[in-house]
């Protein structure tokens, strides 16, 4: 791992170099990144890319986030599983004591 920080001006000259044809191998040795940074900028999904992210609170859990909150997400759908499981154990539970007469 480089500890080098990104910026947004080098984040933009990384964007024209791969619009020029430059490999990803290329960019990686000519600014000092790593592949996964160079795949991020060439898929526009690096963080620098996007300048007009607006964090906001969450109403579920507080975190300032960029909406929608992921982890309220999976915590729904965590409680919907963990209902399903206890509902089919409680349904096992009714079988098992009444027997099969």
């Amino acid at each position: 791992m480089r500890n080098y920080t990104n910026t947004p001006q080098q984040v933009h000259a990384i964007e024209d170099a791969f619009a020029d044809g430059m490999s990803l191998r290329t960019i990686v040795r000519k600014f000092h990144i790593g592949c996964q940074t160079a795949r991020k900028i060439r898929d526009g999904v690096h963080p620098l890319q996007n300048e007009n992210l607006s964090y906001q609170r969450c109403p579920g859990c507080g975190g300032k986030v960029i909406m929608p909150c992921v982890l309220c997400r999976v915590r729904k759908m965590m409680d919907e599983e963990r209902t399903i499981r206890l509902n089919l154990w409680d349904r096992r539970q009714e079988v098992h004591t009444t027997g099969w007469r």
